[in-house]
């Protein structure tokens, strides 16, 4: 496994509550609201984590406040973000009224959203900004970053817009941008390509890298902002969020260790339970191909797998089950080998003459070519004298 100890840690902020909730009939409850972040801060230990947007709900920023309150508790206030908008003190007295001081700012990072959507011209609209980093120095709430968003169009349509925005935004003092992958329309060459020249042309700001599945490439472009020298990647548990979803942080987390040598804080061993506990709240049941946390992804099927791993653990991997507290399975069906039985079979503590072997290993593969599930628990039973004649 690539060493993480040469280079400093990425900056995960986890968007779930905010930008997660966005998956279609998804609502948590204040109740799961706080026991998401408490699990996120305090067990998986993200960096950051960003609760909601700003002028959602009267119940939304009382649950907002629920979490502001937990956290001020236990010192963590500085972790908790809100996303805010360019509206003068609107957004501002929002997060204040929550209890929370620190909020990321939304402005438009491509000329055709700035023109399109808001009407205004990049002068217009970084006037709107400098009013509410002006409101937020009064109110004494912090900007935490500041959304670029469609920064990736952004930089394929109207890179002139963006080079002259963040000098706009620059010089009125923000220090650290979002670089939106809105759509998810980027590939990794190309993330690597922008980010690289963000960094070029503003060396004196933090960027990072907030990126969407929609070609199935988050995970990817998150390694590559990151080499790039992105110092922090925006992520969801599951991979939760509109359309496909945004970045997952349990890949995430785990690609940046072993194949971008870079280590982040989160402790692998929470990903599974704070998956399930995602799931549960989200009603998005996990796939059981989900890398690291699906019902299936450290379960061999295939005989020639148990084979190797039985002779030299030829089937292993640096992505090991117990990282994750979990283990290493066989499944028992059509495509079952001698290994894997007699690997069930030892945990069994049963012994077999070679004849009851393949007696019991065809009953298997014939239950599994009639598409019958068949368990460790049946096999204990099938073994009680007389079942299989």
């Amino acid at each position: 496994m690539p060493t993480t100890q040469q280079k400093p840690s990425v900056c995960l902020m986890d968007t779930t509550l905010r930008d997660g909730e966005q998956t279609p009939d998804v609502c948590f409850s204040a109740d799961e609201k706080l026991a998401i972040a408490r699990l996120l801060l305090e067990q998986v230990k993200v960096d950051r984590i960003e609760i909601c947007s700003a002028l959602v709900s009267p119940a939304e920023q009382r649950a907002a406040r629920r979490i502001a309150d937990w956290a001020r508790a236990e010192d963590r206030l500085s972790q908790i973000e809100v996303l805010g908008f360019a509206d003068a003190e609107r957004s501002l007295d929002w997060v204040r009224g929550a209890g929370l001081t620190r909020m990321n700012l939304l402005v438009k990072g491509s000329e055709r959203h700035c023109r399109l959507q808001l009407g205004l011209s990049l002068e217009q609209h970084a006037l709107q900004v400098r009013r509410t980093l002006e409101a937020a120095g009064r109110a004494q709430v912090e900007i935490s970053g500041v959304y670029l968003e469609d920064w990736s169009r952004g930089m394929l349509e109207s890179p002139a817009y963006v080079k002259e925005f963040v000098q706009a935004l620059s010089a009125l003092g923000v220090r650290r941008f979002y670089l939106a992958d809105t759509l998810g329309v980027l590939q990794p060459e190309l993330v690597l390509r922008y980010v690289r020249r963000m960094r070029r042309d503003f060396p004196r700001v933090g960027f990072e890298f907030h990126a969407h599945n929609d070609y199935g490439l988050a995970t990817a472009n998150c390694l590559a902002a990151v080499r790039a020298g992105a110092e922090g990647l925006h992520v969801t548990v599951n991979g939760l969020g509109e359309r496909a979803g945004n970045a997952c942080l349990a890949q995430v987390a785990v690609a940046l260790r072993d194949h971008a040598g870079r280590a982040s804080h989160v402790d692998e061993t929470r990903l599974p339970l704070l998956s399930d506990l995602v799931a549960a709240a989200s009603g998005y049941p996990v796939g059981h191909n989900e890398p690291i946390v699906g019902s299936n992804v450290f379960t061999q099927t295939a005989g020639i797998h148990a084979d190797g791993d039985s002779k030299a653990g030829l089937y292993h991997s640096g992505l090991a089950p117990e990282r994750f507290e979990r283990r290493r399975q066989y499944a028992l069906g059509k495509l079952s080998g001698r290994a894997s039985l007699a690997m069930h079979l030892a945990e069994l503590g049963v012994s077999l003459t070679p004849d009851e072997h393949a007696e019991l290993r065809q009953y298997v593969v014939a239950l599994g070519e009639r598409k019958q599930r068949v368990r460790r628990s049946d096999l204990q039973r099938w073994l009680e004298p007389g079942v299989l004649r």
